[in-house]
């Protein structure tokens, strides 16, 4: 029983110094607040698109970015933290997929992939940092938005190697 009550305690001291640590946390990013924007395409969720935040002014930490899940919900995280800094941002919105591609074996067992065809499944208009419509603004309150890009297209891009 004293070595179960011994084990307990250090787990615990073990993770509120973990819980302490900063984890590699750029000394000048700001609080970060949480962001959840919800992808519709035709008003159906859109399952991994990938949803982008750029600072309407400059800012030295880049973007936010996120891959919604099943339900077209992307968290947003900031150099990988979970949240975005306080500001005006423009959202934009792509989702790719490649087909065609097939495994290629070399002389030493490597398996690699190759060929195929890569096609992006949103209007251009939304991929864009400079035509797309979305935007949205982080408060301290965090922020929660729902975007629709319309019907899905399929735009060619290019041919994989």
């Amino acid at each position: 029983m004293r070595i179960l009550s011994i084990l307990t305690l250090f787990l615990s001291v073990s993770f509120l110094i973990g819980c302490a640590q900063d984890h590699g946390r750029p000394a000048d990013l700001p609080r970060l607040y949480p962001v959840n924007i919800t992808i519709t395409a035709g008003g159906v969720p859109l399952e991994g698109a990938t949803v982008s935040l750029q600072s309407k002014t400059p800012m030295t930490y880049g973007t936010a970015a996120a891959e919604t899940n099943a339900s077209g919900v992307a968290t947003l995280r900031t150099y990988g933290f979970p949240g975005v800094p306080l500001g005006e941002y423009t959202v934009t919105v792509e989702k790719r997929v490649t087909e065609g591609v097939r495994e290629v074996t070399d002389a030493d067992g490597v398996v690699s992939e190759s060929g195929g065809r890569a096609y992006q499944l949103v209007n251009d208009r939304y991929v864009n940092a400079s035509s797309t419509p979305f935007s949205i603004t982080v408060t301290e309150r965090g922020a929660t938005e729902t975007f629709d890009v319309g019907e899905s297209v399929r735009v060619f891009m290019f041919n994989l190697p």
